[in-house]
């Protein structure tokens, strides 16, 4: 097994009522399914500058430290002074949950 590698997913820190923190593992990413229907319509809607889906991804990427957050409580935490540093965080998250270049090659 020597092409295994530490599969932990990055928690990315992000100061919204108080610190949370991001992770985007498979539950984030399946949460997104169900609301979207299709993981890459999400990622699409957001990459357009849908507000719904930023709010989509932030929840998906925090409801793993509170299983009793809402999208609308969510909402609450963004406002226009925040937004680019919580998109910023989004990204950032989602790049560290995704397979290296590299290591995609070397298991192909």
């Amino acid at each position: 097994m020597g092409n295994v590698r530490d599969i932990r997913t990055k928690l990315i820190p992000i100061q919204l009522d108080k610190e949370r923190h991001l992770k985007f593992d498979l539950n984030a990413f399946a949460e997104l399914e169900d609301l979207y229907g299709d993981i890459n319509i999400a990622f699409e809607a957001m990459q357009k500058g849908s507000i719904k889906a930023i709010r989509a991804m932030l929840w998906a990427g925090l409801v793993h430290e509170d299983k009793t957050l809402t999208l609308e409580q969510v909402g609450e935490m963004v406002h226009l002074g925040n937004i680019n540093e919580v998109m910023s965080a989004i990204t950032r998250a989602i790049n560290e949950a995704m397979p290296k270049v590299d290591e995609v090659k070397k298991n192909a």
